[in-house]
């Protein structure tokens, strides 16, 4: 799979990034709402809550939209 752990400045704010990885395009939204500078509170992978900040890999999958909780 894919690991993520953002890492960004106090105030940063949500962002979103698109990542290539294996066959697939990753959109990844990263929503900060209190601003914290790094740390994982949850994870969204296509709509399923994921323990951890490993997004699962699925072989054949081209489209994988992943919503990150900050916290």
């Amino acid at each position: 799979g894919l690991s993520v752990n953002p890492c960004v400045p106090k105030g940063f704010g949500d962002f979103s990034i698109t990542r290539k990885f294996r066959e697939g395009t990753y959109f990844i939204e990263v929503k900060n709402p209190n601003n914290v500078e790094k740390g994982i509170q949850s994870m969204v992978v296509d709509g399923v809550s994921v323990e951890g900040c490993i997004i699962p890999y699925v072989k054949g999958k081209e489209e994988i939209h992943v919503v990150i909780t900050m916290g």
